[in-house]
């Protein structure tokens, strides 16, 4: 057995690939998995105590849904990896052994293929309801299967507030004819088709495999999709169970493939939706495109930057699914960016200043940590989780024959890759998977630096300036472009002789015009100011109000403190002198601060100055200046004054002293004012009564298996007061609990300020996945309706819990005489591509002068706001709402993608796993010290 099973992706639509042949006509696998550890004085690091491992034979290892894959082969087999999650008992001290691979099956003799087929859409689910009397019909693809029962296909009933007889859409506003990255289905199969479980014995642990002893039966089987689990065609095989036997290429033995059949498919039904995607997976595939990680990317058509050592791989994001208008296929545009520099470069840049900083290995981590990266040998993507710096290239694991090899070893004989370097750090990815099952969740899978090539961008890189504005020159496409792109692909595959054949086949057609869709745009806001009212402007955008107009709500302040470098005094007073001069014409009476200079400004000597301002004066407020962009200075100082002190402050960076820009001290004025208390506008929320609750999750910078919650809730009828709080919680520890205390203290502290409790509620919850829909409604929202019960007692209370999902794929744009553009800021999608079984719709808030907008999805899960508020809460009403709340965020004096508490409750949960790595002091709960 190969030392680590293939990695499946996860995530959009999935289909069936095949890995890559090497040169002796072996399939390409990933590199090995080391489920226990190499051998030497290396710890578990990320999962649980592994337990004593016995070195007796076992079954044959897990697959990647944790089941049998039906009958077990009689021979010894090594023992199955051990997993994170629980300890399995018993296991082996060593890794997994290898197993050998085909060199030639029928009909691959000669192709080059991607190793491990990308799973089939989660969105269309998975096949879990369909069954053959008491017979479970297991899911999915791995090494073997259990036979249980799994999840149904999770479908949440709609509000009754959507189902009236306009339902979920909404009315008013500026009609608005737009076009999507949708192309309709026009015709599909009609009939029904039949499912099978597919069984192999000996059990196969590769698709490819399987794949290839399937396809020596096509005469018998004719058209046929098989996805490594089960198999779809659209004829009866007689009888119900098949028993076929093929041989395997490379060792002649006989293996028997038995097909039984399970149920029918319908027309309409879910398990349909996803036999489309898996069609679709193979229609790109014949476009001679690369599978890298769950997406097909371009290669041949790669843009190289030598400048920046960076490559950009077009590629596409599909999906076939079930919407208001019907069948639709949804494309979107990607692009994978590659760095020419491996891991072991980026090890060897920071390994050549170990002598000048003794932080590099942290550096090295910090870089690595956290990014994903490419295996080139089998176009596979890994999300690296952790370093083991006591396991390198020379490390072993055992063979399926009880020998032991080296990593080094393993690679020459398997590939014929010879490794440079022996002391290269091992990097962990722990493999999740596709969805939760009981017991383990994820194996740990050990990548070699010098084979894994870095994508994506780093901070440092995204800060510079001339590599940002090289790369917007291919990635920022306006809508003319995308629109093009659009067209491109869909003519490729239509125009592809074996694409638009395996289409054919199944009778699937494809327009090749884009969907039309009818949209609506909001009215333009009105704000409001201490005295006055202003438009926030057809770019959604009122800066040149807030210089000039005083402010919503002023805060008082008494005494203040600069702490800075001596050096950089002399130029730090003017540049407070126009802060307080901005103060004054936005009517914040801001004092004279007292000035404090750090003679040697490192991260001790700014502890020691705070306490001394402290000591000496209780400040309200602290401005710090630093002249460093070092993550640890930020983290330094904001731990101390907000863990150990409890005094707002904001940090500043001395280069924006030179500036001396008058847009920069609006900036530090209108942050002091709010992480006081204070509010430099509001938008008009007519009902009164009403908490508006956002919240987020983060994850630990330093701990990859504790996470933070951020609540923040609106604490006024005006929702410029604001309570907060954020609570920790481990890996694999249910979340539903702490959001539901984080919501008793927002309803605590909102009768204490208001001595009664809220009307209704509302909750945008951000950060939650398609997958995650069933647990958020069937456990966090019914954790706060007991909550609720335990506050109100009999009393109703509207609640409306909100899905905001800013990671999406869907693009609107709009027309005008001659070119097509973004639709304007306020504009709501509610029909043709929503989800007919959501309360759902889609909003433009902001404007962008470049590239194309990204909308957002809010999915309304429960809605029984009607039942307390004084006016009906309509679609419409609902739509608005979320608007204005998107106009009162106070770090941008324009629109933002989500409601502002919830784009609170992401900066109080970033701050909190990025920099304090524990929640700040209750003393300021009240105050948007986070902001």
């Amino acid at each position: 057995m190969d030392p680590n099973p293939s990695r499946r992706p996860r995530g959009k639509a999935r289909g069936q690939s095949q890995g890559p042949l090497n040169q002796s006509g072996q399939t390409q696998g990933p590199p090995p998995n080391q489920s226990a550890q190499p051998r030497g004085p290396s710890s578990n690091q990320l999962g649980r105590p592994r337990g004593p491992q016995p070195a007796q034979p076992r079954g044959p290892p897990p697959n990647q849904l944790g089941r049998p894959r039906g009958p077990q082969p009689a021979q010894p087999r090594g023992p199955p990896p051990n997993q994170l999650g629980r300890p399995r008992g018993p296991q082996p001290a060593q890794a997994p052994p290898s197993r050998p691979q085909p060199r030639n099956m029928p009909g691959q003799s000669g192709q080059r293929q991607q190793f491990r087929s990308p799973p089939v859409e989660e969105v269309t689910s998975r096949i879990g309801s369909l069954k053959t009397g008491d017979a479970p019909m297991p899911t999915g693809r791995g090494l073997h299967r259990v036979h249980k029962p799994t999840p149904e296909y999770f479908r949440l009933e709609r509000p009754e507030s959507s189902k009236s007889s306009v339902g979920k859409q909404g009315a008013g506003g500026q009609p608005i004819n737009l076009i999507s990255n949708y192309f309709p289905i026009t015709t599909y199969t009609d009939w029904s088709l039949y499912q099978y479980r597919v069984d192999f014995n000996p059990v196969q642990d590769r698709i490819n495999i399987q794949r290839g002893l399937l396809s020596a039966h096509k005469d018998v089987l004719g058209a046929y999709i098989f996805d490594g689990t089960m198999l779809f065609s659209g004829q009866k095989y007689k009888p119900d169970t098949l028993e076929l036997s093929s041989k395997r290429n490379f060792d002649d033995k006989i293996v028997i493939i038995t097909i039984k059949f399970t149920s029918i498919i319908e027309k309409g039904n879910h398990a349909s939706i996803q036999v489309f995607n898996l069609l679709l997976r193979r229609s790109l595939r014949n476009l001679d495109l690369a599978l890298v990680g769950r997406n097909y990317y371009d290669e041949k058509a790669k843009i190289n930057i030598p400048q920046h050592k960076l490559q950009l791989w077009p590629g596409y994001e599909t999906t076939i699914g079930m919407y208001d208008s019907g069948l639709l296929l949804r494309s979107e545009i990607s692009t994978k960016i590659m760095r020419e520099e491996t891991v072991l470069d980026f090890l060897k840049e920071l390994a050549s200043t170990r002598f000048t900083d003794p932080q590099w290995m942290e550096k090295f981590k910090a870089g690595v940590i956290g990014s994903t990266v490419l295996t080139r040998y089998n176009n596979q993507t890994y999300r690296i989780d952790d370093i083991d710096e006591n396991s390198n290239t020379q490390s072993t694991f055992r063979k399926k024959d009880g020998s032991s090899i080296s990593y080094v070893q393993y690679y020459k004989e398997r590939y014929g890759i010879h490794l440079s370097s022996a002391r290269q750090p091992m990097l962990v990815s722990k493999k999740k998977k596709s969805f939760k099952i009981e017991g383990d969740e994820s194996e740990l899978v050990y990548l070699i630096p010098e084979l894994c090539t870095m994508t994506g961008i780093t901070e440092n890189m995204r800060k510079n300036f001339n590599l940002m504005k090289d790369l917007a020159v291919y990635t920022r496409v306006g809508p003319s472009k995308k629109i093009s792109q659009y067209n491109n692909f869909i003519n490729r595959i239509l125009t592809t002789p074996k694409s638009a054949e395996s289409l054919t086949q199944w009778n699937l057609t494809l327009s090749n015009n884009l969907v039309t869709i009818p949209g609506r745009v909001l009215a333009q806001e009105i704000l409001q100011s201490y005295e006055k009212k202003y438009p926030a402007g057809i770019d959604a955008d009122w800066t040149k109000y807030t210089r000039s107009i005083p402010m919503f709500t002023c805060a008082e302040i008494q005494h203040w403190a600069i702490v800075c470098p001596t050096n950089v005094i002399g130029r730090v007073k003017p540049f407070i002198q126009m802060i307080l001069d901005v103060s004054r014409n936005m009517g914040f009476n801001l004092p004279p601060p007292q000035i404090y200079d750090v003679v040697n400004p490192k991260v001790h000597e700014y502890s020691i100055t705070f306490e001394k301002v402290i000591s000496a004066m209780n400040p309200s407020f602290i401005l710090c200046f630093v002249s460093t962009t070092r993550g640890d200075y930020y983290s330094g100082i904001k731990r101390k004054l907000c863990i150990e002190r409890s005094v707002p402050s904001q940090v500043v960076l001395t280069k924006q002293i030179e500036k001396a820009n008058m847009s920069v001290c609006t900036k530090i004025a209108i942050q002091i004012n709010c992480k006081l208390g204070g509010a430099p506008w509001r938008v008009v929320i007519p009902e009164k009564d009403m908490m508006i609750v956002g919240f987020d999750v983060c994850h630990d910078k330093q701990n990859i298996n504790k996470s933070y919650g951020a609540l923040v809730a609106t604490m006024n009828d005006s929702h410029t007061a604001y309570f907060s709080c954020v609570q920790p919680h481990e890996s694999g520890q249910e979340l539903s609990s702490y959001f539901a205390m984080s919501i008793a203290k927002a309803l605590n502290k909102y009768k204490s300020k208001n001595n009664k409790l809220p009307n209704s509620i509302i909750i945008y919850r951000d950060g939650v996945g398609d997958g995650q829909l069933s647990y958020v409604h069937g456990t966090e929202v019914d954790m706060v309706k007991k909550t609720c019960k335990d506050f109100y007692g009999g009393k109703k209370i509207g609640l409306a819990f909100v899905i905001v999902k800013k990671r999406i794929s869907s693009r609107f744009f709009c027309k005008d005489s001659k070119f097509y553009q973004n639709p304007p800021p306020g504009t709501v999608i509610d029909s043709v591509v929503t989800d007919p079984s959501m309360y759902d719709f889609f909003l433009i808030s902001q404007h962008v002068n470049t590239g194309t907008v990204t909308p957002t999805h809010y999915n309304v899960i429960t809605d029984s706001l009607s039942e307390t508020t004084k006016n009906k809460i309509t679609p419409s009403i609902m739509q608005q709402l979320t608007y204005k709340l998107t106009h009162m965020y106070y770090n941008w004096s324009g629109t933002v993608r989500v409601p502002a508490p919830c784009q609170l409750a992401h900066k109080l949960a970033f701050l909190t796993a990025q920099s304090l790595q524990k929640p700040a002091s209750p003393g300021l709960e009240d105050l948007l010290y986070f902001l």
